[in-house]
């Protein structure tokens, strides 16, 4: 098994994110899995509605080019986090799938969990806690949903 668990959202470049899928591929054994997690393309619009950031035009200028490009660049002296590469579920399966591997599967990380605005008592009641997670691993892999969560993971077999 393979951990990815930072890479394909630190690389900015396609190549380098190919270069560390492929690398990861190399050192598996045949029928090996990777696991490649990703940051969603919509994540910093998540968040800028979710800290409030959206008002700053700076930061708005962030997620305009998200959204048009993945790259994330914050060319302000604000927390507004690091460069990097954000996915749509889409790139992120072709990357993998040029990488020479097999796709086993990908979920969204967070899920509608995160937009609950009493997501705490939810959580503390027993009952309630196992439904949600319940309705959660029902829809965690549903394509139509996989961007919605701001990150993503994919599970990848190496062919063999």
């Amino acid at each position: 098994m393979a951990l990815l668990l930072g890479p394909l959202y630190h690389l900015q470049r396609r190549e380098d994110r190919l270069r560390a899928l492929e690398e990861a591929r190399r050192v598996l054994r045949p029928g090996g899995l990777t696991f490649c997690a990703a940051i969603s393309r919509y994540a910093s619009l998540f968040d800028g509605y979710g800290h409030r950031m959206i008002d700053d035009p700076e930061f708005r200028a962030i997620i305009a080019r998200d959204l048009a490009t993945g790259e994330h660049v914050n060319p302000t002296e604000k927390d507004y986090f690091t460069d990097a590469y954000f996915h749509t579920p889409a790139e992120l399966e072709a990357e993998i799938a040029e990488a020479g591997y097999e796709l086993v599967g990908m979920m969204g990380v967070e899920g509608f969990g995160r937009l609950l605005p009493d997501f705490d008592a939810l959580w503390a009641d027993a009952d309630r806690r196992r439904r949600l997670l319940d309705h959660l691993r029902e829809i965690e892999r549903a394509p139509s949903l996989l961007g919605m969560s701001a990150h993503l993971l994919a599970v990848a077999r190496k062919p063999g």
